[in-house]
Formats: structure tokens, sequence, C-alpha cells
């Protein structure tokens, strides 16, 4: 007799991750959902990672052992084929688990069978701490997906029968984005959602993927990007290409205000006759654009706070109050500061006379 499938598999590259893998290995095993596979796939390691691996009795750990590193890709895809579980949780060898993650997650996907992928909230700790809370509802995760990263990779769940319905798997070609690319093709043939619970703890560190191929990873986002620009106008320039990407990664000043305003309308425009994204979600992600573009643009004085409050989008989605009231008084009180700081060194040159 063979023993029945258990309705999680978890799927766990790792590569030289001696460092934090037995850690992220104790909190999958100590989860209060106890009854699933942990699929460990050793891409080539050369450090002591196997012998951390082999230090584990528990029989819920499967080891899968690469002779040679073949990238993550290649161990992503190999974790989902050998899967047979209803569902497919990842996880990452430098993370730690809360324990009612799979919990929390296996009731929300049974309580929405609509939902092919669930992520989490995320809270990261190490060099950097930041509670990441990405959109809830599936329209609003679509949305946000055009204007960048809307799940947090090592806290999704999926339905195994979706990824295999849809012939999903991670694509070579967007290598250290492979999650991006996955999501917005994922989120063309099903639904996405967030569980509004912080269930992951990501550590920031500086041998993490995004700081040690950020060279690699900026160019290969900003084709992605741009393929989805292109589907909803398909007839961007290049300059336009080059605007918009230049919006989405907050390389803005006061400059530009004028310019962004108009892209950002031409964008909802744009969505209104295509349909392509729910328009009150897309609206509220082309508010958050524009908020985050006048903040960036705040040292510039009053003019910004004018410039945001005469577009159409402004307000939408509302922020909360402390933000707003934030925004409002660094355009109101930099010109001040700037004249103390003028003041200030003039008086400090005239002592020096």
């Amino acid at each position: 007799m063979t023993s029945p499938t258990p309705p999680i598999a978890v799927v766990l590259p790792v590569y030289n991750g001696e460092r934090y893998l037995e850690v992220a290995i104790r909190s999958v095993l100590d989860q209060t959902f106890t009854n699933f596979e942990l699929l460990v796939i050793d891409d080539g390691s050369t450090d002591r990672t196997l012998e951390v691996l082999s230090s584990f009795s528990d029989p819920r750990l499967r080891i899968i052992r690469f002779p040679v590193h073949r990238g993550l890709v290649t161990a992503l895809n190999t974790g989902i084929g050998e899967s047979r579980s209803e569902f497919i949780a990842r996880m990452d060898a430098d993370d730690i688990c809360m324990p009612q993650r799979f919990e929390r997650q296996v009731a929300f996907l049974r309580a929405h069978p609509q939902i092919g992928l669930c992520g989490t909230w995320i809270r990261s700790f190490g060099d950097v701490t930041l509670e990441f809370r990405p959109p809830i509802k599936p329209e609003a995760v679509r949305a946000r997906l055009f204007f960048g990263w809307a799940m947090g990779h090592p806290s999704i769940m999926m339905r195994r029968d979706c990824l295999k319905q849809h012939g999903l798997l991670y694509d070579g070609n967007f290598r250290h984005v492979e999650d991006f690319d996955f999501f917005i093709r994922a989120a063309e043939v099903t639904n996405l959602a967030n569980v509004p619970e912080v269930l992951l703890h990501a550590r920031v560190h500086p041998q993490e993927v995004s700081v040690v191929h950020r060279a690699e990873q900026v160019p290969t986002e900003a084709r992605l990007l741009v393929r989805q620009l292109r589907s909803l106008i398909p007839d961007a320039s290049q300059e336009e290409e080059s605007f918009h990407l230049r919006l989405l990664n907050g390389a803005v000043d006061a400059s530009i205000l004028t310019q962004a305003g108009k892209w950002l309308m031409r964008l909802d425009r744009a969505n209104q006759e295509r349909s392509r994204y729910d328009q009150a979600a897309f609206r509220r992600e082309l508010g958050r654009k524009l908020y985050d573009v006048h903040m960036q643009a705040s040292p510039a004085g009053v003019r910004v706070l004018a410039s945001y409050w005469m577009s159409p989008l402004a307000g939408a989605p509302e922020r909360p109050v402390l933000d707003s009231l934030k925004f409002v008084l660094r355009c109101v009180l930099s010109r001040p500061l700037r004249w103390r700081r003028a003041c200030r060194r003039f008086l400090e040159r005239r002592k020096q006379m």
C-alpha cells in the first residue's frame, strides 16, 4: 500500500545556503498544519548545505540533489514537476515561516475556490526592517502588477491543478525576475490574492538575489513592464516607454510633474477603452503612483501640492491622514527650510570674515 499524498508540497530550492537553511527548514517543519511534503532542491551546492539537510530525520523532508548548479528556474520547475499534492507552497532557504502560515493559506484557498494563487503579507528583517503589504483582492493584485511587484514570491501557495491546466512554469528567459513574469502570466488565466496577515519573515542580506544580481535584474524587469505597457497601449513610442519606466523606477523631479500627470491620465483612458484591468482598481493604482511621484518632488515646494490636487486622480485611493499631512508639510515647509539653511551659511561666512 502507498501512503496518501499530503495536501501540500513545499518547494524549497537552495544553492550554497548553509548559513540560514537550518532555521528556514525548522520553520517549515514546525507548522501548525503538519500534513505536507518538503521538497528541498539542492542546486549543486558546494558548501555544507547537504550536511545541514542530512541532519534532519523528519520523514516529510525529501531531498532532490543536482550534481551541478543548474539555476533557480530549473530548480523551481523540478519541484513543481515532482509534486503530486493539491497545493504547492514556495519557500526560500533564508526566510522564516510563521507557524500558522500553511494553516491560513489552505483555509483561504479552500474558502475561495476561484483563487489560483495566494500570497501573504511579509515582514523583512536583517539589514532592512520593513513590512510589505501588497493588495488583497484579485482585481487589485492584477492592477498592481502593471506597475511592479504585487506578491511576495516566497510566501505563495498555488493550486497544482491550476498550474497543470494552464501550463504555468517559470521561464528561464526572465532570470532573476522569473517570479514577476510568472505572476503576470498567472494573472491572465486565474485570480491572485494575498492573505492580509504577516505569515513570512524575509531575511535581507548582502547575498540575496535582489542584491547580487541587481544589474541583470533591472533591465529584465524593464522588459516585463514594457511588455505590459504594450498590452495596454500597443502603439506606445520608445520615448513613452522610457518615460513610463522612469516613473515606475522613481526617477522623478518637479520638472516632469505635468508630463507625469498627463501620462497617468493617458493610461487611465487607455484602460477605459480596452478594459484590460478593473477600472476602479487600476485608477486606485494610478492615484497611488501620482501621490508617490509628487511626494518625491515635494522639496520643490507648494507648487507640487497644487499640481497634485489639480489632477483628476488625486485622492484615489484615499490616503491615510498622516500620509496626507506629511505630504502637505513637506511641500509647505521645504522653502523655509532652504531659506534657513541659506541664512545659516551666510552668517557662518560672515563670522569667518
